[in-house]
């Protein structure tokens, strides 16, 4: 059966200087791939590729009306913006969403050039992105790969910090419960439930963690959010070797908290605005 949204496809985070950016997620042990430019959108990227899923970081080279929000939004700093979902089809997407009230844009093909194997290959997607209005503390959008083969490729998979995957995205909001009737439009009823931090949303794969500013510091020890109201805060990767991967940030000069045996957390401050958890799962 096919499925509007199955699931987390990868997670944006907005960068002010890409070139900072790329070096910090070098140092933080990643394989991070070749920039990538969105001549239609007036972006460029880098991609930290794992077997399913992914994240990116994306920075601005270029006004357009289709980076308007952005601009805006990255003039209180960068750090997590979006999470992109899985799904069996950009126009199936569009066609749930619209039934569920979120007033979709119409899906949106862009591509960018990649280098596989000594040769040039456009990478190409569908989106679906919802409006302002419908917007629950995170940007969705729906993510349509046309062309997986040039995303998910297994050589680029491999990490010097043994990065293996998403765990989850963690967003910090005053008023969680406040979210749950708009979450449930993008995964279904009864797809979100309270829990003594706030409310989870099951994605169909990753959970969304909402949790009050109060709750994230008793979480997250020691680790200042970048933004003073609601947003989304943190990124949990699950890693082979927790304590080979502490080795090599230690190496590399990052600064890590260690709030227990089982997470290591990279503050906003070296991770380009975005709090990194690792854990091993």
């Amino acid at each position: 059966m096919k499925r509007a949204v199955r699931g987390l496809d990868h997670v944006v985070v907005m960068v002010d200087g890409i070139d900072t950016a790329q070096a910090a997620y070098q140092r933080l042990g990643f394989q991070v791939q070749p920039r990538g430019f969105h001549r239609k959108l007036g972006t460029a990227n880098h991609l930290m590729i794992f077997e399913t899923d992914y994240f990116e970081i994306l920075g601005l080279v270029e006004d357009t009306e289709f980076n308007a929000e952005r601009r805006e939004w990255l003039k209180e700093g960068g750090g997590l913006a979006n999470v992109a979902l899985a799904t069996d089809g950009a126009d199936l997407a569009f066609d749930a969403f619209t039934n569920a009230g979120l007033q979709p844009d119409e899906p949106l093909f862009f591509d960018r050039a990649v280098e596989v194997a000594g040769k040039t290959e456009h990478a190409q997607f569908r989106t679906v992105r919802i409006p302002k209005t419908h917007m629950p503390v995170v940007g969705f959008f729906v993510c349509e790969h046309l062309t997986p083969q040039f995303v998910y490729r297994r050589e680029w998979a491999r990490h010097a910090n043994g990065a293996q995957g998403i765990l989850g995205v963690t967003v910090i909001a005053e008023q969680p419960a406040r979210w749950t009737a708009v979450l449930e439009r993008y995964f279904g009823a009864g797809s979100v439930r309270a829990d003594s931090e706030g409310i989870v949303a099951d994605t169909g794969t990753q959970p969304i963690r909402y949790m009050t500013r109060q709750a994230y510091g008793q979480r997250y020890p020691g680790i200042v959010p970048v933004r003073p109201g609601d947003h989304p805060a943190l990124l949990a990767v699950k890693v082979i070797d927790l304590a080979a991967c502490e080795a090599l940030l230690k190496r590399n000069g990052v600064k890590i908290v260690r709030p227990d045996a089982r997470r290591l957390i990279v503050p906003p401050s070296d991770a380009a605005h975005l709090t990194l958890e690792f854990r091993e799962y």
